[in-house]
């Protein structure tokens, strides 16, 4: 055959175009086949936000902000694509006893497929992703309000996990507990729960289920952060007075704005219980006010919130998901509280302290997610 092709070069021509014609097909069919076997890029989701399970969905009104901040505090932007109605939900993962909140989508930070936000099925709390990330813990020696226990250091969190979007409210904790201890059960079921001790609020975590439990002190500053590096998450604090801070005033219920009356005005140990009395007083239902740039109401004001973590003395150097001391006489509160002043209301102020249960003192819980 191959003597006929040479005698024949025209035959040969028109069988090597054949070949090559061949060839070609072959290769367009197996890049076809590559191609429809390739999975979807992954859709950008959006946020949204709610304060609990009863109010309904409210839309994240800081979308661009949240990625922005999420962008400063080191987590990957999320892919740049506009899914088609309901796409970003077909694959959401919850954890175990959650449901998603109505409207929410995939967190857009990590491309994990963790929702957004989720709602505890029993107790209604709902909670938001927080993603892994890194920041500067404590503050700097020119902040106003600064105190010598705040020194700044690297904080790496290699895990994102879900952290209450408000404080837990006193018909949270009956729900699960079955009484309700707080001094101001006139404030309602949507006030935050108080008269809590630490002891109370693992047992609280343990009834709640597996994964649950108090943040460490870390994992409380970055949240409250949310990828912010100033006193407060909407900026610089300006103190005009012992109970005078209008940039307080937008995010948190603080001495200038819950009715505080001082018996001295002198006192600033910020312990509003032994300065003024109860009556004139107290906590206020929570989410009213707003909410820093990943969602999360109440961080600072309102009721001081327990930490997982003993008090101690701050590192010289970054650290990885620090969990404080081994032991120590006091366990961290943080965020200030109703009849606290300004300088107690900032992201990284800090405070150790043995009260068993208080009026001023309750918790946010956060949730461990794979």
């Amino acid at each position: 055959q191959w003597a006929r092709l040479r005698r024949c070069p025209w035959a040969a021509g028109a069988a090597a175009g054949a070949a090559l014609v061949l060839i070609l097909a072959g290769a367009l069919a197996l890049r076809g086949r590559g191609a429809a076997a390739a999975p979807p890029a992954p859709a950008q989701a959006g946020q949204t936000g709610g304060v609990e399970a009863g109010r309904g969905s409210q839309t994240d009104q800081t979308g661009q902000t949240a990625r922005a901040a999420m962008a400063a505090a080191g987590a990957p932007p999320a892919a740049a694509a506009t899914p088609g109605p309901g796409a970003a939900r077909a694959g959401l993962r919850v954890p175990s006893g959650f449901r998603a909140a109505p409207g929410a989508e995939a967190e857009p930070y990590t491309g994990t497929g963790w929702a957004r936000e989720v709602v505890h099925e029993t107790t209604g709390i709902a909670m938001v992703y927080i993603p892994a990330g890194s920041f500067t813990m404590g503050s700097p020696e020119t902040e106003a309000g600064r105190r010598s226990d705040e020194r700044q250091h690297g904080v790496t969190l290699t895990r994102g996990f879900y952290m209450g979007q408000c404080e837990v409210t006193q018909g949270q904790w009956e729900r699960v507990m079955g009484s309700n201890p707080s001094k101001f059960k006139g404030a309602g079921l949507d006030a935050p729960v108080e008269m809590v001790s630490w002891d109370d609020c693992q047992a609280f975590c343990r009834k709640l289920g597996e994964g649950f439990r108090l943040p460490t002190e870390a994992e409380w500053e970055y949240a409250c952060r949310a990828g912010t590096a100033t006193a407060l998450y909407t900026g610089s604090l300006t103190i005009l007075g012992k109970c005078n801070a209008p940039d307080l005033d937008p995010i948190a219920w603080y001495s200038g704005n819950s009715g505080v009356t001082y018996a001295g005005g002198t006192d600033t140990s910020g312990w509003a219980e032994k300065q003024y009395p109860h009556d004139r007083a107290g906590t206020h239902p929570v989410g009213k006010k707003q909410p820093n740039p990943w969602g999360l109401y109440d961080m600072v004001g309102n009721v001081w919130e327990r930490c997982q973590d003993w008090y101690g003395v701050y590192p010289s150097g970054a650290v990885k998901d620090p969990a404080g001391p081994r032991e120590g006489a006091f366990r961290v509160i943080r965020g200030g509280s109703y009849g606290d002043f300004p300088e107690r209301c900032r992201s990284d102020d800090r405070l150790g302290r043995g009260l068993p249960a208080s009026g001023i003192l309750g918790c946010r819980v956060v949730r461990t997610v794979p």
